[in-house]
């Protein structure tokens, strides 16, 4: 009788393990509304290794949703006219394109990553739970990456603030949702 419970126990801990195994794996496996590193990778090779490059904003640009946010009148105007995407890109390309002393000599700053803490594991979607890293999180699912440059030096009576580009995975494929690009005038010597 004791060789039965024996084997019991072993067929019933051997269960335990496989159920435990499955669960973690199906917990560390990327969700098709999660960034992976692989999508990560191919953002650097395919749109920022010749950033700005209208194919590529072309390519990764959600046509449905994607927004130009700006205080450049021109580029204003397009997104409140509700223009199409390819009308922004080819502005924001042209601008950054015209006014290279504007936008060379910079880095994109490493990428904040924006996630639902505990989504993986069953958590509720809550404001609560919604946390940005600098470090890609283990075990949690990635849904937003922003590449942003830190404020540039005074050209022509200007200073470029902000620029930041916001790719998105959620239940699309990877795509390019915002950008935003915004000027201040430089101080009068």
């Amino acid at each position: 009788m004791e060789h039965v419970n024996a084997a019991r126990k072993s067929i019933a801990a051997a269960f335990t393990l496989v159920l435990a195994c499955v669960s973690n794996l199906a917990l560390a496996a990327p969700q098709e509304s999660c960034l992976t590193q692989t999508d990560l990778q191919a953002v650097q090779q395919n749109f920022f290794a010749h950033f700005p490059d209208a194919n590529a904003f072309r390519q990764y640009a959600d046509k449905s949703k994607f927004r130009l946010l700006t205080n450049a009148a021109s580029g204003r105007d397009l997104e409140q006219n509700g223009k199409p995407t390819a009308d922004k890109i080819d502005w924001l390309v042209g601008t950054m394109n015209d006014h290279k002393e504007l936008f060379s000599n910079f880095a994109f700053d490493k990428p904040d990553f924006t996630y639902m803490k505990g989504q993986l594991k069953g958590g509720k979607p809550s404001v609560d739970n919604l946390r940005t890293s600098k470090r890609f999180p283990a075990n949690e699912c990635v849904q937003e990456v922003t590449y942003a440059v830190p404020s540039g030096a005074c050209a022509m009576g200007q200073r470029l603030t902000d620029l930041s580009v916001t790719f998105v995975k959620d239940e699309h494929p990877l795509s390019l949702r915002s950008v935003e690009m915004y000027f201040d005038a430089c101080p009068v010597k």
